[in-house]
């Protein structure tokens, strides 16, 4: 089984303050977490707390395409970011586009139209759009609704930034109101750390076997968020490859890298070995 993580913050310089992991993690640490955790692939997703952008994670897609791949962030300030996402998979090594509304000063442009021109244009050109809209997944379900052909990933289950315990899905309900649109998949990044029990995590099994009774497998895709892991790599990776037990093979499969692979169009032709030299 390929293992593909769908989030993990590379970068070089910048402080990456809110989250556990403070060094920066560069091609070389990353590729030696990936190692020891078994992991083949990493979708990376640009840090805003990053100054050189997308550029760092594109240098090493480029480089290494059968490893890595790009999730990444419009720049700061773009006049058009309908024309920006027109073009957007032109950059080898540029999958997707993420969209961060996880505070009420990034919520607000979304509230206020302004990215009313991108919904239709991703559409159209076939992007897949990533969703950080904790405390609002009424907006995703907007868009969902509107715009049934644009593939939409809800970040994070859409649980709010440093939530853990009962309170990290009190938003449960809205959550999987928005399964019923075919068009919304859901990421399930690192969520040993909402749990406060040790791996496995058993206390929050109820919660994720409703999401996946609501998406199913085919629906979910799986990521450590690994600069915030307060857990070992591995652990991440075997609380979902192994211990849930309502997953079949199959289920597995699709969770750890293929549905994220199929979505993304990023071809799984390449070996898992290769994949996993350093």
């Amino acid at each position: 089984m390929q293992i593909v993580d769908a989030q993990v913050h590379a970068w070089v310089s910048g402080d990456s303050t809110g989250h556990h992991r403070r060094a920066p993690i560069t091609r070389d640490v990353l590729v030696d977490e990936m190692v020891r955790a078994g992991v083949n692939r990493v979708l990376l997703v640009p840090p805003l707390w990053d100054p050189e952008g997308n550029a760092y994670s594109l240098a090493l897609a480029q480089a290494e395409p059968e490893r890595f791949a790009v999730m990444g962030l419009l720049p700061a300030g773009v006049e058009d970011p309908a024309a920006a996402i027109e073009t957007w998979r032109e950059q080898p090594g540029m999958l997707a586009v993420r969209f961060l509304f996880n505070t009420p000063e990034r919520l607000a442009p979304l509230l206020e139209g302004r990215y009313e021109r991108v919904w239709p244009v991703a559409q159209e050109s076939g992007l897949v759009v990533a969703l950080h809209v904790p405390g609002a997944l009424e907006e995703a379900d907007a868009i969902a609704r509107r715009f049934p052909r644009l593939r939409l990933i809800v970040d994070h289950l859409g649980v709010p930034r440093g939530a853990s315990g009962p309170a990290a899905f009190d938003h449960l309900p809205a959550l999987l109101a928005l399964a019923r649109h075919p068009n919304v998949h859901v990421k399930a990044a690192g969520v040993g750390d909402y749990a406060l029990d040790p791996w496995p995590f058993r206390s929050i099994e109820p919660p994720l076997r409703q999401i996946f009774d609501a998406f199913g497998a085919q629906r979910v895709v799986w990521g450590s968020d690994l600069s915030r892991l307060h857990h070992p790599y591995r652990q991440c990776v075997t609380h979902f490859s192994e211990t849930l037990a309502w997953l079949s093979d199959a289920d597995r499969a699709a969770v750890m890298g293929g549905n994220l692979c199929r979505l993304l169009g990023w071809n799984q032709g390449g070996s898992e070995e290769r994949g996993r030299a350093a």
